[in-house]
């Protein structure tokens, strides 16, 4: 009873408008459940001829009149053979893109560790998936630098292959400059625009590595920047764009500040990171494309993307460990 007056003294202080948004709030929550589970188009053959048909492991079930197949609100999607609601998915596509720790959605989530991986890792080869699905065409003036990362075997022993000892986390590589203990990742950053962002071997990229990176990537007529790396040069024979070295031009206009801000980026996050493993470099790689351009994404498309039935490839806990990974 004092817990009801209490609330009563406390309504009396609100307008009348704020009351019934309070009383409209409460009404939609408990009639949330009654609604009916929208019909989502079969992801077998796109059909629109879709009926509810029962349930199945607590959700809703279709049946499509078209192909005959049945399907739940999870068929490939991220969620699909995953435990969690879709508000946990959503929240935990939140956090990677945002960049945030995997430790602080654990705590956030109330998730496993082991969990919280499996869900990042989904998340991150569907963005790889769609980065692949939907290639950049870098035009206009773009500019063209690598970055390096040392290598990383986070999570696991290290091999006996690597002739090194391990090291902990913000150590520094045991050989001076440039050496194989690095792990390049090439960019190509359009200026206000597009970024690729791919990592395919150790130290200096070579021309054969730039052009498995950049092919059908370079638009004709662009003005490509360098720093003067002879591999740059295989470009000009791919597409009819034309190659300067900024280093030998004077004007401000040649320079190099927009793939600089994007290698500081990519680093920033890396450290944050505390490292990434290294065969999984390039499902990060995905991510930090959408995290430099975050402005031009809609976050929402990109849930409605991951969390509608027949929308993604459907990832298993064997995909994680296993599938695309980066060997180098």
């Amino acid at each position: 009873m004092k817990d009801i007056k209490k609330a009563i003294d406390i309504l009396r202080d609100f307008s009348k408008q704020e009351i019934l948004i309070i009383f409209n709030t409460i009404m939609e929550s408990v009639h949330s459940d009654k609604k009916k589970t929208e019909l989502y188009d079969c992801p077998y053959c796109s059909g629109k001829k879709v009926i509810r048909y029962g349930k199945k492991h607590g959700k809703q079930r279709f049946l499509c009149k078209e192909c005959h197949k049945t399907y739940i609100t999870t068929t490939n999607t991220v969620m699909s053979m995953s435990h969690q609601s879709k508000a946990i998915w959503d929240a935990m596509i939140d956090d990677t893109i945002n960049g945030n720790a995997l430790s602080y959605s654990e705590e956030r989530l109330k998730i496993s560790h082991q969990v919280a991986f499996n869900m990042r890792h989904k998340i991150l080869l569907e963005l790889e998936s769609i980065t692949s699905a939907n290639p950049k065409m870098l035009e206009d003036v773009s500019e063209l630098d690598e970055t390096f990362v040392l290598e990383c075997y986070k999570g696991k022993q290290l091999p006996d292959s690597v002739e090194r000892p391990a090291r902990k986390h913000g150590a520094k590589a045991q050989k001076r400059g440039i050496s194989n203990e690095y792990v390049c990742i090439c960019t190509g950053a359009q200026r206000k625009s597009k970024v690729i962002i791919k990592a395919v071997n150790r130290a200096k990229p070579s021309t054969e590595e730039v052009a498995k990176v950049f092919k059908d990537h370079i638009a004709d007529g662009t003005l490509l920047l360098t720093d003067g790396l002879r591999s740059y040069s295989i470009l000009e024979t791919l597409a009819d764009c034309s190659i300067k070295n900024v280093e030998n031009e004077k004007t401000s206009f040649y320079n190099l500040n927009t793939v600089n801000n994007l290698h500081s980026v990519i680093k920033k996050q890396y450290e944050f990171y505390r490292g990434v493993a290294t065969k999984y470099i390039n499902r990060y790689c995905a991510l930090f494309e959408y995290m430099y351009r975050k402005t031009d994404i809609s976050i929402r498309a990109i849930k409605d993307g991951m969390l509608r039935p027949g929308s993604t490839i459907r990832y298993s806990i064997s995909d994680v460990k296993r599938y695309g990974l980066t060997i180098i």
